[in-house]
């Protein structure tokens, strides 16, 4: 392959996978919010219970996609 495109073609998946984060991050976002803040108004400072939840809900959701590639990943090596 043309080392110009090797290049440009690996410069697109780092792109892709940027997106791809981002798009994650998001969700996560969006999610984690609904569950631990849902209809309820915030004041000027975030309780620290509130704080937990969002804590504990971005880090619940981050160990479950990093199982499900570690295992979809061993599933392609076997």
């Amino acid at each position: 392959m043309d080392p110009g495109l090797q290049n440009f073609v690996h410069q697109l998946q780092a792109e892709t996978q940027k997106q791809k984060l981002a798009e994650q991050i998001h969700t996560l976002t969006n999610r984690c919010w609904d569950v631990c803040i849902g209809d309820s108004r915030l004041g000027n400072k975030m309780d620290g219970r509130t704080e937990s939840c969002l804590q504990n809900c971005v880090n619940r959701m981050i160990d479950a996609s990093n199982f499900m590639v570690n295992h979809l990943q061993s599933m392609q090596g076997q």
